[in-house]
């Protein structure tokens, strides 16, 4: 499938397991997620309409990751009229925003895709998804596209993500809302916390604050509750494609100095799980709003 189908390959949830939609909340930058590591570069101003990235440094949001597969009708034509159907649906307001995951690797420790929904709170989240199995409408809908996408709502796993870069800093991202992405599953090493890895994320800035900007570049921080096995945090890098994913890397190894040593003393973190990635939602465009 080619790029441009990855971006809406996510669009739906079914079996009853998903929500999103949004109306008055704060305008939600169009893009999530978050970890460390390489980066690619870019300039140019972020878009007028967007410009609330500074109000989202340092935010605590909620946001769940749902795995999801596609079935034997899935292709683009049938996600596109699944979508319409979908927005015209009883959602919850309080979803901020959404974002697929399609993995770009044949050696992913996940054979499945990815939908990231992004919240104020758990509360907020639990309370939306109370209301949308109890809705008989959605859950006709679902169950009538079973065949293009199935989500599994139950295994979703949440995460506190922070963006601790204004994400415009190296330039807007796609006209299209395509991203590539990296997460890297990372754990602490003996006697380190969050406190070390906020004085390595300093550093890192410091390190990005030096590079000359060639291309989008954003990142943010995943924390967990301590019970993966697989890592304590996230890191997430956002790029504009995979070549700007490898000349971050390249320039992170040659250049990284203070900051990767600090990160490395901090951390450990695994090979990172590559994603072509997509906006699903985000109230500030029109094309990805509610219909």
């Amino acid at each position: 499938m080619k790029l441009d189908n990855y971006l809406t390959i996510m669009y739906i949830l079914t079996k009853g397991e998903v929500l999103f939609l949004e109306k008055n909340m704060k305008k939600i930058i169009t893009l999530s997620l978050a970890l460390v590591f390489v980066v690619s570069c870019g300039q140019s101003e972020a878009p007028t309409e967007n410009n609330v990235t500074f109000d989202l440094v340092g935010v605590q949001f909620y946001n769940e990751f749902i795995p999801c597969v596609g079935g034997a009708d899935f292709n683009q034509e049938n996600v596109d009229e699944m979508m319409k159907g979908w927005r015209s649906l009883n959602v919850s307001d309080d979803l901020l925003g959404a974002w697929g995951y399609v993995p770009a690797s044949d050696t992913s420790r996940f054979d499945n895709g990815w939908w990231e929904l992004s919240w104020e709170s758990k509360e907020a989240a639990d309370a939306a998804w109370a209301e949308w199995v109890q809705d008989e409408e959605a859950m006709a809908f679902l169950a009538a596209n079973e065949s293009v996408m199935v989500c599994n709502g139950e295994e979703r796993a949440a995460w506190d993500m922070t963006f601790h870069r204004d994400v415009y800093s190296f330039g807007p991202m796609t006209e299209d809302g395509s991203f590539f992405t990296e997460f890297f599953p990372c754990k602490y090493n003996d006697g380190k916390s969050s406190d070390d890895l906020m004085e390595s994320i300093a550093l890192y800035n410091k390190w990005l604050d030096g590079l000359d900007p060639t291309g989008f570049y954003a990142y943010g921080i995943y924390a967990g509750d301590g019970t993966d096995e697989l890592a304590d945090f996230w890191w997430g890098n956002f790029h504009e494609n995979s070549d700007g994913a490898a000349t971050g890397q390249a320039s992170w190894l040659e250049s990284g100095g203070e900051a990767r040593a600090s990160l490395e003393a901090t951390a450990a973190c695994g090979v990172p799980e590559v994603y072509n990635s997509g906006v699903i939602y985000d109230p500030s465009q029109p094309e990805y709003s509610k219909s």
